[in-house]
């Protein structure tokens, strides 16, 4: 799409085209955020359109008021500034425009950190305790998958629902992040096995969270059902913080943390990929190392954690 700066696209029009484009490349979680900042854009500009060139800075500050005003949080209207922006970049690249005002420059975009999400070893061992006989099957498995999230060094809701039992050879088991397609490797450990043996079944897949088809459509319906039954194992519990499968994550690298163990390899471990130091001792990490770890953090669930030879910097 190639256009002079003087006859730009109506910025909604190539909203939506670019949802449709990042659906069409299978990124069907981005697609839906940013179909969700489009309808919220339409929404503040209601019946008004601009082009992608009458996009100013008056109209980014009258959006972020607007946003305001509705009663979003500020990590929410970051949000969609954040998607708008995206979205604006990508358009201005695309048809040669050439201008000096940035229509975002001053306007507020980062987020603010958010309370601590992480949970003590002994709530963990609560929630892995906890008597949930006789109750709802999905409830028992929404906690099975916190701790199989835990037990695999934080692994996303995303990535759990789509493992495969061909991931796994020779008790390794290999997946690429769907986020990030970073390759993580890890050895299967006893209580990581107790739950693929507990939800064995003809799938294809390793846990019986989609159907055959496993399409986005599927994967979102059990993401916000099982959300749900975690949510209300924590409230059970009368834990102060909402449970998510995100906290399964930060409990797992707070007390990798707090085991001693060097960031670089924490990091590794989770598959992060942002930090450029991070990405330099990749190469060189040993994923033995990494098990090594996983295996001392899950001990401590236990009370008795095993010391780790090898963890000093």
């Amino acid at each position: 799409m190639q256009r002079s700066a003087g006859r730009t696209p109506d910025l909604l029009n190539f909203f939506g085209a670019y949802v449709a484009r990042v659906e069409r490349e299978g990124r069907n979680g981005s697609a839906a955020n940013y179909r969700m900042a489009c309808r919220k854009f339409a929404a503040f500009l209601s019946p008004r359109r601009v082009s992608v060139a009458q996009l100013t800075r008056e109209v980014v500050v009258e959006y972020e008021v607007w946003l305001r005003q509705a009663g979003l949080s500020p990590n929410s209207i970051s949000f969609y500034l954040r998607y708008l922006r995206a979205v604006y970049n990508v358009a201005s690249m695309e048809i040669n425009l050439h201008t000096r005002r940035d229509p975002f420059l001053y306007v507020r975009i980062n987020q603010i950190a958010t309370i601590k999400r992480a949970i003590s070893p002994t709530n963990l061992r609560r929630i892995a305790d906890y008597d949930l006989s006789g109750r709802n099957p999905r409830m028992a498995f929404a906690r099975d998958l916190f701790m199989f999230s835990f037990f695999t060094r934080g692994m996303s809701f995303v990535d759990m629902a789509y493992l495969r039992k061909s991931d796994i050879h020779d008790n390794i088991l290999s997946y690429q992040r769907r986020k990030t397609r970073q390759w993580l490797t890890m050895a299967i450990e006893p209580c990581m096995q107790q739950i693929i043996d507990r939800y064995n079944s003809q799938s294809d897949f390793l846990l019986p969270i989609l159907n055959s088809e496993g399409n986005y459509k599927n994967y979102r319906s059990q993401q916000r059902d099982l959300n749900r039954y975690i949510s209300a194992l924590g409230r059970e519990l009368g834990f102060e913080q909402p449970l998510t499968y995100y906290v399964a994550r930060h409990t797992w690298a707070t007390m990798a943390r707090d085991s001693g163990a060097p960031i670089q390899i924490i990091s590794a471990g989770m598959g992060h990929t942002s930090e450029r130091t991070t990405n330099i001792y990749l190469a060189q990490l040993n994923h033995s190392r990494i098990d090594e770890l996983n295996r001392q953090v899950i001990s401590q669930l236990s009370g008795n954690p095993k010391r780790s030879r090898r963890s000093k910097r």
